[in-house]
């Protein structure tokens, strides 16, 4: 299990983690209160591992998956699957290059944002998502909606000490939505990224990867390396 989260309805919980979601519900039993959970059914959709998701106004369920695209769940199914359409030719393609592993939901532009292994952020249109319909006719999933917005976190070797492009894991924002932590896995770096000025910058190196070993350095108080 990578996550789990209360609903917005009373006695509600999400849980995702390897190649699944799973829907909790709190039911009255004789022996007492307790959770009972629905797995989610992946049907013609290829399975994946959940690291990323979030719930809609509506009580729909966004996820993220390993392959590019966002999964949107109604009760316990994959209601469509969510590709990006080129303005230009208008062909569907993957939203992002490798797993999705950050999906929120900024209500103050109505967006919802993915993020994940090929170091991009991007907006999609809460309202595109909330219309998305599969052709199940012709056994279509796909549903092709525009990208409103995206943004690199940095450029490998642009003079901020990276040699590889970011890999993001979690998004955190400040109250006023003005400055967001990013965890970028791949590098070993916590990114803050100003929202105005759409700049980021270094707040924590650290390693990319499992500590092996540390060692208290006694000549120094304080100081240990890893």
């Amino acid at each position: 299990v990578f996550s789990i989260r209360w609903g917005q309805f009373p006695g509600m919980l999400v849980s995702v983690g390897v190649g699944h979601i799973r829907f909790w519900k709190m039911a009255a039993t004789f022996t007492g209160l307790k959770l009972q959970g629905d797995l989610g059914k992946f049907g013609a959709t290829e399975l994946s591992d959940i690291v990323g998701f979030v719930e809609l106004p509506d009580g729909k369920v966004v996820t993220g998956s390993e392959y590019g695209k966002l999964l949107l769940w109604e009760g316990v199914f994959v209601k469509v699957e969510l590709t990006k359409t080129d303005t230009d030719s208008g062909v569907m393609e993957k939203m992002h290059t490798g797993a999705i592993d950050v999906v929120f939901l900024l209500e103050e532009e109505n967006c919802v944002v993915s993020g994940g292994d090929d170091g991009y952020l991007r907006w999609w249109s809460l309202a595109e998502i909330d219309e998305a319909e599969a052709d199940y006719d012709k056994g279509i999933l796909e549903y092709g909606i525009t990208m409103q917005q995206e943004v690199r976190i940095v450029m490998p070797g642009e003079n901020n000490g990276t040699k590889l492009p970011a890999h993001i894991k979690h998004v955190a924002r400040s109250k006023d939505g003005q400055v967001w932590l990013i965890q970028d896995v791949r590098n070993g770096v916590v990114w803050k990224y100003d929202v105005d000025s759409k700049t980021c910058v270094s707040v924590i190196k650290s390693h990319a990867g499992p500590v092996t070993g540390t060692v208290v350095m006694q000549n120094f108080p304080g100081l240990v390396i890893s």
